[in-house]
């Protein structure tokens, strides 16, 4: 890479209104080093804006002056899941996603958000068997793609909002993805049936280290990555933000 280069996020990729999906963003920024890396974030991502990229340990990823995200090569990996669910049980799960009907501010998010038909309706639940585990289909078009190939950046979204905390999610709990780091072990080919699955490794007072893998049809590993999200310090704003309200 060159002393800084320059990116930009594409609008229709967000988590938050105006601001790019977490995964979405680590997988882009993760490219810079091979597509195998951690990405530490350490503020909100904006799209359609001019990105500064520079070179460096670690790498820095900017908006003017305000330091985005950190990145830094890893080597390859791969995590188990502690289930594998089967495709039926994945759908089971997506329509057991407890926010479905709620207005949240990942309502519209490009990877989870129930109602975004043109996302990649990764919408995780809990498995029925295993409350404490999510997991969501992943059918991934060509809209995500190119040749027939998944973008990187699409499969580090895929991986991002099933890794969000259980518990978090099933108490209305509203936390911000942190750091992300992920490897995908092969090419995910347009139109593959593919499941998502999420779990929490360890859990801190307001920080919770979590995994997610996507699994194919023979239950084999094609990515995976580990997680830690951050609370917010005050729910109430979320509250007021209508998180709670149908």
């Amino acid at each position: 890479m060159s002393d800084s280069t320059t990116m930009h996020l594409k609008p229709r990729e967000n988590g938050p209104r105006g601001m790019s999906n977490g995964g979405f963003a680590c997988g882009s920024f993760a490219g810079v080093v091979g597509g195998t890396g951690r990405v530490r974030l350490h503020d909100r991502v904006p799209v359609d804006v001019p990105l500064s990229v520079a070179d460096g340990t670690p790498i820095t990823v900017s908006h003017g002056a305000k330091l985005l995200a950190t990145v830094e090569a890893t080597a390859a990996f791969t995590l188990d899941p502690p289930v594998r669910p089967t495709m039926a049980e994945a759908e089971r799960a997506r329509h057991g996603h407890p926010l479905r009907g709620v207005r949240h501010p990942l309502s519209n998010c490009v990877v989870c958000g129930p109602e975004r038909h043109d996302g990649l309706r990764v919408t995780p639940g809990p498995l029925a068997d295993h409350p404490e585990v999510l997991a969501s289909p992943f059918v991934p078009t060509a809209a995500y793609a190119v040749d027939g190939i998944v973008r990187p950046a699409a499969v580090w979204g895929a991986l991002d909002c099933p890794s969000y905390p259980a518990a978090a999610l099933r108490t209305r709990r509203f936390c911000l993805l942190g750091s992300m780091r992920a490897h995908q072990v092969r090419p995910i080919s347009v139109g593959e049936e593919l499941v998502v699955v999420g779990w929490t490794t360890r859990q801190g007072s307001r920080s919770v280290h979590t995994a997610s893998a996507i699994i194919d049809r023979t239950g084999t590993v094609v990515a995976s990555a580990d997680a830690v999200w951050v609370a917010l310090r005050h729910q109430w704003l979320i509250r007021t933000m209508s998180w709670l309200r149908s």
